[in-house]
């Protein structure tokens, strides 16, 4: 039997974009169903059950594929991509079933006032971390305060994802990036009154980073959720490093480096979203250090229950 409302329903037939495309999705989706006030359902088991990782915090979210009804006339399939021109007129009652899907923020793109803030509560709402990862986040040693420094090299340092985005840049100037993103993440220190943690898809980068004296992240925890058996324990960080991110003081995103190829870093949101759960500053780390999400505050980190409503 079908139930109504609007389901996303993320699978192996349809599995696309990194983690961060899929929340941004499933949180988009979820404030269209609040806006039009019909339940909301979401389904990811591409690989795996996203409720190992985040499971329903205020909203029932969960819901098993055989809810969803195949019947034409139970239901009407639409997408969620660019620009948001095929949205039906979501009626109670009904079935809406949405498999395409791209990771893009409705509520930054259709100029929602204080997004941000609204993005936030919208996915505190949604979620919360399981036991798995509250079990991971709470054995993990950290700084009482500390910020974050981000760099994702996709495969300018070797072949890491199957993706078109760059290729492996030659030894030399491998050695020359690695230098300079370092040189920036000193940058990024001398900014922060607390000390930097570094977080990166790169386990080479991340190994010079400690040779360097900085503080890492777990680099068995390294990987792209868009790049097939990930493993246990990888996907586990993925989550774990998202929330951990989230708790720090800031975060600097190093999107580019003066010199090199615009590519050879790539423009990820996972840093950036992940300040925004926490209603943390970001701040674009290139040639100068830029605020990207504008004056975020500064306040203590929310546990799940207080942040829906803060």
């Amino acid at each position: 039997m079908a139930h109504d409302g609007i389901y996303f329903v993320i699978d192996d037939r349809n599995c696309r974009g990194g983690m961060t495309d899929r929340l941004k999705a499933a949180v988009g989706l979820y404030y269209l169903a609040r806006s039009n006030e019909v339940p909301y359902k979401f389904i990811h088991t591409a690989e795996f059950d996203i409720r190992d990782y985040l499971v329903p915090n205020r909203v029932d979210w969960s819901a098993e594929p055989s809810e969803v009804g195949w019947l034409p006339w139970q239901k009407r399939q639409f997408s969620y991509v660019m620009p948001f021109d095929d949205l039906p007129e979501f009626e109670p009652g009904k079935q809406y079933l949405c498999r395409r899907y791209g990771g893009n923020n409705i509520l930054e793109k259709t100029g929602v006032p204080n997004w941000r803030q609204e993005w936030r509560k919208l996915f505190w709402e949604l979620f919360r971390p399981s036991d798995l990862v509250q079990d991971a986040i709470d054995h993990i040693e950290m700084p009482e305060r500390y910020a974050v420094v981000n760099a994702r090299f996709v495969n300018s340092l070797g072949q890491s994802e199957a993706t078109s985005y760059n290729s492996p840049l030659p030894d030399a100037e491998q050695e020359r990036l690695i230098d300079a993103v370092l040189e920036t993440v000193s940058k990024c220190e001398r900014d922060s009154d607390v000390p930097v943690v570094v977080y990166s898809d790169s386990v080479r980068f991340l190994q010079a980073a400690a040779e360097s004296g900085f503080s890492i992240c777990d680099p068995t925890g390294v990987g792209n959720v868009i790049n097939r058996g990930l493993g246990e324990h990888v996907r586990l960080m993925l989550f774990v490093n998202m929330l951990l991110i989230a708790q720090a003081e800031r975060v600097y995103a190093i999107r580019s480096i003066d010199g090199f190829p615009t590519n050879c870093l790539y423009q990820s949101g996972y840093a950036r979203y992940s300040a925004i759960i926490g209603g943390r500053p970001c701040i674009k780390a290139a040639g100068d250090l830029k605020m990207l999400e504008g004056t975020l505050t500064r306040a203590p980190f929310a546990s799940p229950t207080d942040a829906v409503t803060s």
